[in-house]
């Protein structure tokens, strides 16, 4: 799952519009964002930030960045998922 700042309509026409076959949810509060430490409160935004969460609920893995285009390759992140089990 992904989850966005944005409010739930704009969540959704994300999603749509980007194809993603996974829920993209609306934490437009930034619970979410401050309980995992990615908030930029200066812009009002999440830092892009991917988890990978244990069925214990403990995070696995982490890939922080400054930016989206930072983002790490899906073959990046499906490697650190099976390092992960």
């Amino acid at each position: 799952m992904a989850i966005s700042v944005d409010p739930p309509d704009r969540s959704k026409a994300l999603a749509e519009k980007l194809g993603v076959n996974y829920p993209l949810l609306s934490d437009p509060k930034r619970d979410v964002v401050r309980g995992y430490g990615v908030e930029d409160q200066e812009n009002g935004i999440a830092w892009p930030a991917i988890f990978i969460v244990g069925r214990d609920g403990n995070v696995r893995w982490r890939s922080l960045a400054e930016t989206y285009k930072e983002r790490p390759t899906s073959a990046v992140v499906l490697r650190a998922l099976d390092h992960t089990k």
